[in-house]
């Protein structure tokens, strides 16, 4: 396979040709922030967290194919603006009860608020006052908590990409928007793969399963 040159953060690196810059960086152990990417899933470009500088512009690391001597700039502070911005949205629309979570510790969210240096007691203040959504609780395998929910849609697609099944969707509007199943969920195979790519522990296996 044919191989390319580029720069990332200073560094020289040479990957295959034809791969994105966020997986050219993973490969040579560069952290770039992320929520929506899976490396067995097709890269979706949802949460714009990915972003980087390559020659000047701005764009998602996911979505741009390495190319031969590129200069590329995992942070600035461009870049970091952009992506407080959105972290410090959803966590003003995330759950505030991190201790108890079962993700707390190796939650996506957590890593990115830590890395950008975000304050969790700073953004309880800009929580608008909404009524907790309840759980679903329909599936035999795992329940889903729209109050974790982040709508990575890493979920949605793990059905589709790797099942060939559609039985999530995401439905409702505004700050009502969340994950359901497509009618009764019965094309649902409680595989278990949507539970083990949720970067948030939005999906929580049930006990004893």
């Amino acid at each position: 396979m044919d191989r390319v040159t580029l720069t990332i953060d200073d560094k020289d690196i040479v990957v295959d040709k034809g791969i994105t810059i966020l997986e050219a960086a993973f490969k040579n152990n560069i952290y770039i922030p992320h929520l929506c990417y899976h490396p067995e899933l097709k890269p979706a470009g949802i949460c714009r967290l990915c972003l980087v500088e390559v020659d000047g512009k701005v764009l998602p690391s996911c979505l741009t194919v390495v190319e031969k001597g590129v200069v590329v700039k995992t942070k600035s502070p461009e870049i970091d603006k952009l992506r407080r911005a959105i972290v410090e949205l959803l966590s003003a629309n995330h759950h505030s009860d991190c201790r108890n979570c079962l993700a707390s510790g190796h939650c996506e969210l957590q890593k990115i608020m830590a890395y950008l240096h975000v304050s969790v007691k700073r953004m309880r203040p800009l929580r608008l006052a909404k009524e907790k959504l309840p759980q679903d609780t329909s599936n035999p395998f795992f329940d889903y908590d729209p109050n974790r929910c982040i709508l990575c849609e890493i979920c949605i697609r793990t059905c589709e990409d790797i099942h060939g099944v559609s039985a999530l969707q995401l439905i409702g509007r505004g700050y009502g928007v969340k994950i359901a199943f497509l009618g009764d969920g019965s094309k649902c195979k409680s595989c278990g793969e949507c539970v083990a790519r949720c970067p948030v522990g939005a999906l929580i296996p049930k006990s004893g399963t």
